[in-house]
């Protein structure tokens, strides 16, 4: 959903559709946190979550895996992302913007978890 006055920016289509997505930060010696949420929005190269987690920042690095499953046999790719933008919603909550920069890969193989 665009914000009022603001030119559309995306180039692609929204998934409303909520799906799961894993969150932990690049620098887990600065905050460690390993969060597992539903979307509430998400495109081939972003996802929109909302979050009780005060650490959050723009420009903050995080290590994404969407979609998640913790089924066994589940093949999870994990990407970095960098925030791009955190809206204060009621509650307490937050609305977080990530834009998934680029696949992880560990030597010839995707990551696993």
């Amino acid at each position: 959903m665009p914000r009022s006055g603001t030119q559309e920016r995306r180039r692609k289509g929204r998934l409303k559709l909520p799906r799961v997505v894993r969150v932990r930060p690049s620098e887990p010696a600065l905050h460690d946190f390993d969060e597992v949420l539903p979307t509430h929005n998400a495109a081939q190269d972003s996802v929109y979550f909302v979050s009780k987690n005060r650490t959050y920042k723009e420009g903050m690095r995080l290590f994404i895996t969407f979609p998640y499953s913790d089924s066994p046999g589940s093949i999870n790719q994990e990407s970095l992302g960098k925030v791009v933008r955190v809206e204060e919603l009621n509650h307490g909550r937050r609305g977080i913007a990530v834009q998934i920069l680029m696949p992880l890969y560990l030597g010839a193989k995707e990551t696993l978890r």
